[in-house]
């Protein structure tokens, strides 16, 4: 083996763990996101979008160093199915290269399953705003607010809560 293929291989694991680190601190923002979310901070939901941000950045940048490293240690084969490759690519190094990534992969699930469930949270708070301002419009609205009983006169709104007037 070459010396220029060999240092190749060094960048290519090198860059694998870096990626495996931003995978986890993303997890991390992530669940941080989820408890900011279930408190309703608004600066903190602030602060967590920027650090996500920041990680996503960096998470491109080093996907597109890692192609480059691929594509010198195996040429355009490595493109159709990366697993594949490191699994029969004969350097030792490819079988450290092919635990990372796979650990990359359940990562990168958790990251989709956290994703949507944070989503879930947002939508619901979502909904939840939504029936608070539809409230405040309908009592506040051009109709009478209170019928001659002297009770709050407004239409039912779909909500977990009912309120009763």
């Amino acid at each position: 083996m070459n010396h220029p293929q060999h240092a190749t291989w060094e960048r290519l694991l090198t860059l694998l763990a870096e990626a495996q680190s931003l995978f986890q601190e993303y997890v991390s923002l992530l669940s941080h996101e989820e408890r900011t979310l279930r408190i309703m901070d608004r600066q903190g939901l602030t602060d967590v979008n920027s650090q996500k941000e920041q990680v996503l950045d960096a998470m491109c940048r080093l996907e597109q160093q890692v192609e480059r490293e691929l594509r010198q240690l195996g040429g355009p084969e490595v493109h159709e199915s990366i697993r594949s490759w490191l699994q029969k690519a004969r350097d030792p190094r490819a079988q450290s290269a092919h635990g990372l990534l796979t650990e990359l992969l359940r990562l990168a699930d958790t990251i989709q399953k956290q994703g949507k469930k944070n989503e879930s949270l947002i939508r619901r708070i979502q909904h939840r705003v939504g029936e608070a301002i539809h409230f405040m419009y309908t009592g506040v609205g051009t109709g009478p607010v209170y019928q001659g009983s002297g009770t709050l006169n407004f239409p039912s709104v779909p909500s977990s809560v009912h309120l009763q007037g």
